[in-house]
């Protein structure tokens, strides 16, 4: 028997959902859009060989390792996820893309040092919101365009600090919301941790 008589190896399940995680890192990452994901998962979940499911990938790369954190490193271009939240505190060199599908993305750069003078960030989550937070007195901007959901700009009216950086914002989200704001360096970025500090400073001395 040759090696085009062989049989074609059945695919498991297990092999289907490591194709469909494959086409969701490709639409975080902007190689395929939502219709086309569409599409080629619904043909992973009716492949019958390995065969099939391969071809559905094949002009896609293959999943690399998630990068090593090395303590007093710069921190990475690029930062991914798939089925998870990005959250990152910035306090020098943000990475220049993050994206997510299937999670949020909160980039807080109030802490941020740098002699730059403009910055450019490039955000884009699938069924997910993006919020960026910068302090007050930081002129920001946000560009770009949301799918099934809200665009919100809530920057502080203050005249813009000497020697900080333009923040340009370039998002994407599809099923999801985006969110420019600044907060002063003490308040809680989340809604739920913001009214736990007003009821404490509410509460009466012991």
């Amino acid at each position: 028997m040759t090696d085009d008589d062989s049989p074609a190896v059945r695919a498991s399940d297990t092999d289907r959902e490591a194709v469909v995680v494959r086409l969701q890192t490709a639409v975080g990452e902007g190689r395929i859009d939502l219709d086309e994901f569409g599409q080629r998962a619904e043909a992973t979940y009716a492949a019958v060989t390995r065969a099939e499911l391969e071809l559905l990938v094949a002009d896609l790369p293959a999943n690399a390792p998630p990068p090593v954190q090395i303590v007093g490193q710069r921190s990475p271009e690029e930062i991914s996820s798939v089925f998870g939240d990005v959250t990152l505190t910035v306090a020098s060199n943000p990475p220049q893309r993050v994206g997510t599908v299937f999670g949020d993305v909160r980039l807080d750069l109030r802490t941020l040092r740098t002699g730059a003078g403009r910055i450019d960030l490039h955000v884009r989550t699938v069924f997910g919101d993006i919020d960026v937070i910068v302090a007050e007195g930081v002129d920001a901007e946000l560009h770009g365009r949301t799918v099934f959901g809200d665009r919100k700009v809530q920057l502080a009216p203050v005249q813009r600090l000497a020697g900080t950086p333009l923040i340009v914002v370039h998002a994407k989200a599809v099923f999801g919301d985006l969110r420019l704001r600044s907060l002063a360096p003490g308040d809680s970025p989340s809604r739920w941790g913001a009214l736990m500090e007003r009821l404490a400073q509410r509460r009466p001395p012991p």
